[in-house]
Protein backbone atom coordinates (compact mmCIF):
# COMPACT_ATOMS: atom_id res chain seq x y z
CA UNK A 1 0.00 0.00 0.00
CA UNK A 2 1.15 3.45 -0.15
CA UNK A 3 -0.01 6.09 1.28
CA UNK A 4 0.26 9.25 -0.83
CA UNK A 5 -1.54 7.10 -3.65
CA UNK A 6 -4.16 6.22 -1.33
CA UNK A 7 -5.02 9.44 0.39
CA UNK A 8 -5.20 11.26 -3.14
CA UNK A 9 -7.52 7.87 -4.53
CA UNK A 10 -9.78 8.72 -1.40
CA UNK A 11 -10.15 12.60 -1.95
CA UNK A 12 -10.44 12.14 -5.72
CA UNK A 13 -11.12 8.81 -6.78
CA UNK A 14 -10.64 7.63 -10.34
CA UNK A 15 -8.17 10.81 -10.99
CA UNK A 16 -5.09 8.47 -10.72
CA UNK A 17 -3.72 10.31 -14.22
CA UNK A 18 -3.49 13.16 -11.74
CA UNK A 19 -1.25 11.82 -9.09
CA UNK A 20 2.06 12.87 -8.30
CA UNK A 21 4.86 12.35 -6.24
CA UNK A 22 4.48 14.10 -2.57
CA UNK A 23 6.04 17.14 -2.17
CA UNK A 24 8.38 18.16 0.50
CA UNK A 25 9.48 21.65 0.89
CA UNK A 26 13.02 22.26 2.57
CA UNK A 27 16.17 20.19 3.44
CA UNK A 28 15.77 19.62 6.72
CA UNK A 29 12.76 18.65 8.93
CA UNK A 30 12.50 22.32 10.47
CA UNK A 31 12.38 23.92 6.93
CA UNK A 32 9.76 21.26 5.71
CA UNK A 33 7.59 22.29 8.59
CA UNK A 34 8.20 26.06 7.77
CA UNK A 35 7.54 25.18 4.19
CA UNK A 36 4.60 23.64 4.62
CA UNK A 37 3.29 26.10 6.97
CA UNK A 38 3.94 28.87 4.40
CA UNK A 39 2.12 26.74 1.88
CA UNK A 40 -0.69 26.10 4.30
CA UNK A 41 -1.40 29.72 5.00
CA UNK A 42 -1.64 30.81 1.02
CA UNK A 43 1.92 32.67 2.06
CA UNK A 44 3.47 30.28 -0.57
CA UNK A 45 2.30 29.94 -4.15
CA UNK A 46 5.16 28.99 -5.81
CA UNK A 47 8.44 26.21 -5.56
CA UNK A 48 10.96 25.62 -8.23
CA UNK A 49 13.03 22.36 -8.92
CA UNK A 50 16.22 21.43 -11.21
CA UNK A 51 15.39 19.26 -14.02
CA UNK A 52 17.59 16.74 -13.02
CA UNK A 53 15.72 16.02 -9.72
CA UNK A 54 13.36 14.31 -12.77
CA UNK A 55 15.97 12.18 -14.37
CA UNK A 56 13.00 9.71 -15.77
CA UNK A 57 11.48 13.27 -17.47
CA UNK A 58 8.23 13.06 -15.49
CA UNK A 59 7.81 16.93 -14.24
CA UNK A 60 4.85 17.78 -12.74
CA UNK A 61 1.83 19.56 -14.58
CA UNK A 62 -0.78 21.96 -14.46
CA UNK A 63 -3.54 20.01 -12.86
CA UNK A 64 -1.05 17.73 -10.79
CA UNK A 65 -1.80 16.42 -7.17
CA UNK A 66 0.34 15.98 -4.94
CA UNK A 67 0.25 14.94 -1.15
CA UNK A 68 1.92 17.81 0.92
CA UNK A 69 4.52 16.42 3.61
CA UNK A 70 5.57 17.98 6.38
CA UNK A 71 8.90 17.58 8.61
CA UNK A 72 7.97 14.44 9.83
CA UNK A 73 6.77 12.88 6.32
CA UNK A 74 3.64 13.06 7.45
CA UNK A 75 0.54 14.40 5.23
CA UNK A 76 -0.51 17.72 5.68
CA UNK A 77 -2.44 18.79 2.56
CA UNK A 78 -3.48 17.97 -0.60
CA UNK A 79 -2.05 20.65 -3.49
CA UNK A 80 -2.65 20.96 -7.36
CA UNK A 81 -0.42 22.13 -9.61
CA UNK A 82 -1.93 25.20 -11.13
CA UNK A 83 1.34 26.24 -13.62
CA UNK A 84 4.14 24.81 -14.36
CA UNK A 85 7.14 26.80 -16.52
CA UNK A 86 10.80 26.34 -17.45
CA UNK A 87 12.34 29.63 -16.29
CA UNK A 88 16.07 30.37 -16.31
CA UNK A 89 17.87 31.20 -13.21
CA UNK A 90 18.05 34.73 -13.98
CA UNK A 91 14.61 35.24 -15.45
CA UNK A 92 12.73 34.88 -12.06
CA UNK A 93 10.99 38.27 -11.23
CA UNK A 94 10.70 40.52 -8.55
CA UNK A 95 6.48 38.85 -8.44
CA UNK A 96 7.81 35.50 -8.83
CA UNK A 97 9.88 35.80 -5.84
CA UNK A 98 7.20 37.17 -3.88
CA UNK A 99 4.78 33.96 -4.63
CA UNK A 100 7.81 31.67 -3.45
CA UNK A 101 7.10 33.01 -0.03
CA UNK A 102 10.09 32.46 1.66
CA UNK A 103 12.56 34.97 3.28
CA UNK A 104 11.86 38.37 2.74
CA UNK A 105 10.09 37.84 -0.20
CA UNK A 106 11.86 40.21 -2.63
CA UNK A 107 13.65 38.92 -5.51
CA UNK A 108 17.93 39.96 -3.81
CA UNK A 109 16.56 37.49 -0.93
CA UNK A 110 15.11 34.80 -3.68
CA UNK A 111 18.77 34.81 -5.28
CA UNK A 112 21.09 34.87 -2.06
CA UNK A 113 19.07 32.20 -0.55
CA UNK A 114 17.51 30.21 -2.97
CA UNK A 115 20.67 30.32 -5.72
CA UNK A 116 22.61 29.05 -2.68
CA UNK A 117 20.70 26.26 -2.07
CA UNK A 118 20.72 25.62 -5.95
CA UNK A 119 24.49 26.12 -6.56
CA UNK A 120 25.19 23.63 -3.13
CA UNK A 121 22.56 21.17 -4.28
CA UNK A 122 24.27 20.96 -7.82
CA UNK A 123 27.76 20.75 -5.91
CA UNK A 124 26.55 17.70 -4.32
CA UNK A 125 25.15 16.13 -7.37
CA UNK A 126 27.64 16.44 -9.78
CA UNK A 127 25.66 19.05 -11.67
CA UNK A 128 26.39 22.48 -13.62
CA UNK A 129 24.17 25.59 -12.54
CA UNK A 130 24.31 29.03 -13.67
CA UNK A 131 22.29 32.03 -14.17
CA UNK A 132 21.61 30.58 -17.41
CA UNK A 133 20.44 27.15 -15.82
CA UNK A 134 16.99 26.35 -16.73
CA UNK A 135 14.88 25.42 -13.35
CA UNK A 136 10.90 24.31 -12.99
CA UNK A 137 9.05 27.34 -12.31
CA UNK A 138 5.51 25.75 -10.41
CA UNK A 139 2.43 27.19 -9.11
CA UNK A 140 0.55 25.32 -6.42
CA UNK A 141 -2.63 25.85 -4.41
CA UNK A 142 -3.60 23.72 -1.79
CA UNK A 143 -6.97 21.85 -2.55
CA UNK A 144 -7.61 20.09 0.58
CA UNK A 145 -6.23 19.99 4.24
CA UNK A 146 -5.29 16.59 5.77
CA UNK A 147 -6.17 17.37 9.50
CA UNK A 148 -3.87 15.26 11.71
CA UNK A 149 -6.22 13.38 13.88
CA UNK A 150 -9.92 12.98 13.31
CA UNK A 151 -10.99 14.42 9.88
CA UNK A 152 -14.82 15.62 7.77
CA UNK A 153 -14.18 12.85 5.28
CA UNK A 154 -14.78 9.46 6.72
CA UNK A 155 -12.69 7.97 3.23
CA UNK A 156 -9.81 9.90 4.41
CA UNK A 157 -9.63 9.40 8.35
CA UNK A 158 -10.14 5.76 7.40
CA UNK A 159 -7.06 5.84 4.86
CA UNK A 160 -5.03 8.41 7.38
CA UNK A 161 -5.86 5.48 10.15
CA UNK A 162 -4.56 2.68 7.87
CA UNK A 163 -1.47 3.61 7.75
CA UNK A 164 -0.74 4.93 11.32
Amino acid sequence: MNLHHDILEAAYPGQSHRFFLPIRIGGTPALADEGAGLILSGIKTATSSAFWDYPDGRIPFAGALSVLLDGRDQPVAIIETTGVMPVRYCDVTEPMALAYGEGERTLASWHHHTGGWFRAKAAREGQAFSDETLILWETLAVVRRLPSSATDDPALNHTLQQHS
